[in-house]
C-alpha cells in the first residue's frame, strides 16, 4: 500500500528520517550527472531530497520540479518560494517529448502497479541520453521487510530485477550504489547509528544496502528496428 504524502512528510521530519535522507542524498550525488541550465523533475516525494541537492548544487530552488502522484497526495515546497510541486497522473505526466535532461525517482517506482508503463512515460519525456536516477527498497535487506518506514511498502526489487526492467524499456543502467547498510531503528538515539555504520559495513559489500540507487540513460538506438540499425552501421563500416 502506499504512503500517503503526510505519512512522508512526517516519517522525514521524525529523528530516523532526518538520518536517513542525508545517507541517501550523499550516495545519490555521486551518481547525479552534472547540473545544467534544465530543470530536474523529482518524481514520488523527493522533497527533502531536493532540498538537499539544491543546496549542494548551489541552485535555486526554482530550478527543480516536484511531481507528486495523483494517490499519494501533494503538499506545498519549498517554503521560501512559491510551490513547485504538481499533482500529476504518473502514466501521462504534463511533460513534452524529450524535454527533461534528469528525474530522479523516490518513494516512486516500487508503488507503480504497471512499472514498464511508468518507465514508458520516464522514456519518453527524458531528452536522449537523458539521466533517471531511482531509488527503491532492496528486496535482500530488512529495510523492505520493516513497515515502520516507506522502504517497507511497495515492491522492493534485487539488483538483478531492477537492471532487467530498466534495460527492457531502453534505459540501460549506467552507475550503482546502495545505501542504509544499518538496519531500521525507530528510537532516536538508534537512528545515529545509521550515520556512523554506513561506512565501515559498507567496505563488507556493497550490496549490503536497504535501498538501491540506479543511474540509467535513455537510449535512442535501441528504439530502431533491427534492418534499420544495420542499414545505419553498414555505412560506417565500409567507409561509404
Amino acid at each position: 500500500m502506499r504512503p500517503d504524502v503526510l505519512k512522508l512528510y512526517r516519517f522525514y521530519a521524525s529523528a530516523i528520517g532526518r538520518a536517513t535522507c542525508p545517507i541517501i542524498t550523499a550516495k545519490l550525488m555521486r551518481l547525479t550527472a552534472p547540473p545544467t541550465d534544465g530543470v530536474t523533475i523529482g518524481f514520488g516525494f523527493t522533497l527533502p531530497y531536493l532540498d538537499l541537492i539544491a543546496r549542494a548544487e548551489g541552485r535555486a530552488g526554482g530550478r527543480f520540479l516536484a511531481f507528486m502522484p495523483a494517490q499519494q497526495g501533494v503538499c506545498h515546497w519549498p517554503a521560501h518560494l512559491g510551490s513547485r510541486t504538481a499533482l500529476v497522473e504518473e502514466y501521462h505526466l504534463p511533460l513534452a517529448d524529450s524535454s527533461v535532461d534528469r528525474i530522479i525517482l523516490v518513494h516512486a517506482l516500487e508503488h507503480a502497479n504497471r512499472p514498464v508503463n511508468l518507465l514508458r512515460e520516464i522514456w519518453r519525456v527524458l531528452a536522449p541520453g537523458g539521466q533517471m536516477i531511482a531509488v527503491v527498497p532492496n528486496r535482500m535487506r530488512s529495510w523492505a521487510a520493516y513497515e515502520g518506514t516507506p522502504f517497507g511498502h511497495g515492491r522492493p526489487y534485487s539488483k538483478g530485477q531492477l537492471s532487467s526492467l530498466l534495460e527492457e524499456q531502453m534505459l540501460p543502467v549506467d552507475g550503482w550504489d546502495t545505501a542504509l547498510m544499518m538496519p531500521p531503528f525507530i528510537r532516536p538515539m538508534a537512528s545515529k547509528l545509521l550515520r556512523y555504520g554506513e561506512r565501515p559495513i559498507g567496505f563488507l559489500g556493497k550490496n549490503l544496502g536497504g535501498a538501491l540507487i540506479v543511474s540509467a540513460r535513455k537510449q535512442v538506438y535501441g528504439t530502431l528496428p533491427k534492418s534499420a540499425r544495420k542499414a545505419a552501421i553498414m555505412p560506417a563500416l565500409t567507409g561509404s
